[in-house]
Formats: structure tokens, sequence, C-alpha cells
């Protein structure tokens, strides 16, 4: 499991622990936790501080003690490290953003169904396919890595599964994730840092789970 969904995920922690959660993040937080050992372990901890808060009584508590002297300007330290934090996470956003201009601009990005003449991208030749899915896909190489348009359906719906290109040695690099929508048709466009030119395999799996419920060759 990548970091960045980890982080993604670390905040619907604490909220399902207490059990606060809607349905849409539960099931999503209970896929991310069957495929990621670290999160659930995290995940059982908050689990039993929150069982324990349970058993608190305010009544209980004997005298709140007064903050130390040191607190304002440790709080305006830390809010002025933040500050910078976010100073340097907005160039850096404006930055992909200037990115992604140039990629409208040079026609790097396709909206579905905008550009006359059928989708960009060429198809690819579907290699396994478990009962009952279908999908069909088009990848596109960029200067960034490959652009994936996805369409897919027949998955059970409502848990969540990963999209990856897998490189010769078996290595995958993932391009993004959906939660399947049963027999609706799930259409999506996604990225993948990887070149085509390095990729062998474009393949749809549950996150902890080896098990390809679809996968199509990218070359022969």
């Amino acid at each position: 499991m990548t970091g960045d969904r980890c982080r993604e995920m670390r905040p619907l922690l604490g909220m399902g622990a207490l059990g606060r959660l809607g349905d849409q993040e539960g099931i999503a937080l209970r896929a991310h936790l069957d495929g990621c050992p670290r999160c659930r372990a995290e995940y059982r901890d908050l689990a039993s501080v929150a069982a324990a808060l349970d058993q608190a009584d305010p009544d209980r508590l004997g005298d709140v003690p007064a903050p130390p002297s040191t607190l304002p300007d440790a709080i305006a330290a830390s809010i002025g490290r933040e500050r910078v934090r976010r100073r340097y996470r907005r160039v850096a956003v404006l930055a992909a953003a200037a990115v992604l201009a140039v990629g409208l601009v040079t026609g790097g990005f396709v909206l579905r169904g905008v550009v006359a003449g059928g989708p960009a991208g060429r198809p690819v030749a579907v290699a396994v396919a478990s009962a009952g899915v279908e999908a069909s896909a088009r990848v596109e190489n960029r200067a960034w890595g490959t652009g994936i348009s996805l369409d897919v359906s027949g998955l059970p719906e409502g848990r969540t599964y990963n999209v990856w290109l897998q490189r010769a040695d078996g290595s995958r690099t993932n391009a993004g994730s959906f939660i399947a929508g049963g027999d609706r048709t799930m259409s999506m466009q996604l990225a993948a840092a990887l070149p085509m030119s390095d990729a062998v395999t474009l393949g749809v799996s549950a996150p902890g789970d080896d098990h390809v419920v679809w996968a199509a060759q990218l070359h022969g």
C-alpha cells in the first residue's frame, strides 16, 4: 500500500475507532485495513483507547493543572512552522498546476467525449478477466508517464480496487483506486508516473489481494 493512500486513510482511523464513520467511508477504511498491516496495527491501538474512554468518569477528575508558562510561545512557534510548510506546499501545487495547464494546451489531457473521432489512446488486449467482469481500456504515452482511460463493470459493489501498471520484473506503479459500482459501468481517467514503454501490463486488483480481477497486455 502506498504512503499516499495511508495518509488519505489516517484521518479516518480515529473516527472509525469511535464508530463515527458513514457507510462509504467505513467501507473504504475496511478495504484499506485489509491490505495495510501498519494502519491495521494503528487502528487496533486507537480502538483500545476508544474502549478505555467509555470507562472514564469526569466526576472523578482532580484539579486541572495549569498550563506551563512556555505554552503560548510553543504554540506560536508551531503555527509559524505550519505556515511555512503550507507556503511550500502551495508553491508545489502551483507548479503542478502549471504542468497540467501545459498538458491541456498541448493536448496532454483529453476529456472523454470532447475530442472528435473517438476516444484518445490505443486499446489494450485483455489477458485476464475474472468471471462477470467486463472492462476496456486505452493507454496514452505522456511526458509525465502513462495516461489510462478505463471502463469496468461487474465488480462487487462497494469494494475498493487498485489500478496499476506492472513492469517486466513484476514491480508495480499505482495509477489510482476506485469503489466498484456492481453492474454499473465505472468510467475513469487515471495516470501513472511510469513511461508506457516500461510497462508490460495494466491491471485491476483488490488492495492486499494477489488475485488479479482484470489485466491487459500493453505490448505484443
